[in-house]
């Protein structure tokens, strides 16, 4: 309980820090910043990455609800907490719908640091809008298909007062990896390679890189106190969604384009007292 009551304390406590931090930061940023253009739209790039978010999203979705790939029996001789990885037992907590709650909005607040962006021009706020559903489409799908293709009950399962409406829902199976972490850093990534490589003076890029990531740590710390996953379960969550955050920017940046232009063709020749030189570049 003393372990919980510090969690909360320490969410309330980030939250104000985090909002008197964007009141004090709206009167910086009211300020003209040194903004430098990194990334732009591609119809092929936004084709493959929007086609790749849609149809991993949309199967896992489809396969979900309307495909039975993942059984649904709950057998307790099946789930022993003996069989648990030292590191996991060790943050296995029981249900805990308070937790649960923060927990989500911890997550919604991570996944809305994005909207620091709006200070940038206007003309660059479709490129980003698409640039985040890309991120978090790709995120979804892969963070859908891993729990449809591993097995795995949630901590709150191996305690006697785990809750009865995600037996029936079928929910209590889908542990791995934690969805709420994943969007969470998903978010906090994004949002910090996009101030980052748009505002690279600004001392700014500290804050809200602490800001966001500080709040995707907590959701993470919120879905293991609140019985909802293990602590591994967290971590891969926290790979994924910074792998993808960190990456589907990267890909829209002139850096990026630069690996498939195709370099003009020179051919020259010279005559040296040595003898006749041609030299081809491709």
């Amino acid at each position: 309980m003393m372990i919980l009551n510090k969690l909360r304390r320490a969410a309330a406590l980030f939250v104000l820090l985090s909002i008197g931090g964007v009141s004090y930061g709206a009167g910086l940023f009211s300020e003209p910043l040194d903004y430098d253009q990194v990334f732009s739209l591609n119809p092929v790039n936004e084709g493959i990455q929007l086609g790749l978010g849609a149809v991993l999203s949309g199967s896992a979705l489809v396969c979900d609800k309307f495909v039975d790939i993942k059984k649904n029996e709950y057998n307790p001789d099946d789930w022993k907490k003996s069989d648990i990885a030292v590191m996991d037992q060790l943050f296995m907590r029981p249900y805990s719908k308070p937790l649960h709650i923060v927990g989500t909005g911890t997550m919604a607040l991570a996944m809305a640091t994005p909207a620091i962006l709006a200070i940038m021009p206007s003309s660059e706020w479709l490129t980003i809008g698409v640039m985040y559903a890309e991120t978090l489409l790709i995120a979804n799908g892969i963070k859908e298909w891993t729990k449809l293709l591993v097995y795995r009950a949630r901590p709150y399962m191996y305690f006697d007062d785990y809750p009865q409406d995600k037996l029936e829902d079928g929910d209590w199976n889908c542990s791995f990896p934690s969805g709420h972490t994943t969007f969470a850093f998903a978010g906090a990534a994004f949002t910090t390679m996009v101030f980052c490589q748009c505002f690279p003076a600004s001392n700014w890029k500290y804050v809200v890189a602490g800001a966001s990531f500080g709040m995707a740590v907590l959701t993470g710390a919120f879905r293991m106190a609140s019985g909802n996953h293990f602590f591994t379960d967290v971590l891969v969550g926290a790979v994924i969604g910074s792998a993808v955050g960190f990456a589907v920017p990267y890909m829209h940046t002139k850096s990026f384009y630069g690996k498939f232009e195709r370099k003009p063709k020179t051919a020259s020749a010279s005559l040296t007292p040595t003898g006749f030189t041609v030299s081809y570049n491709f």
